[in-house]
């Protein structure tokens, strides 16, 4: 799992970018070396890029579950995405609750969209 620091360093390798392993020091699997945490997103995409990667092509039972999950997150965070970047450019008030309704509805699937 990730860890933070309030200051953004890794707590995994405490801010240094390596760990020490049975092999040797490796670089961190959190910071990836840097010995800083990412922002705006970029450590969600790494871990959902981690769970993918270990479950495509394993042949296991839960494979096809895991890759729909991933997928599914994906879609989610890409819609959430544009919800804020859509409140942010807000126009009207009205044009703005029909934008989050079919933005959110792309998720939920709750109606069919029109048109």
């Amino acid at each position: 799992m990730i860890s933070e620091a309030k200051g953004g360093s890794c707590l995994t390798c405490y801010g240094t970018g390596e760990v020490v392993t049975e092999s040797g020091a490796e670089s961190c699997p959190d910071c990836y070396g840097t010995g800083r945490l990412p922002g705006g997103g970029t450590a969600t995409e790494w871990r959902i890029r981690d769970v993918e990667r270990a479950h495509r092509g394993t042949g296991r039972e839960s494979e096809a579950e895991v890759l729909w999950l991933v997928h599914e997150l994906r879609r989610s965070r890409e819609a959430l995405l544009r919800i804020v970047a859509l409140c942010e450019d807000v126009g009207s008030a009205e044009q703005l609750a029909l934008e989050v309704k079919h933005a959110a509805n792309e998720v939920l699937g709750l109606y069919e969209p029109e048109g």
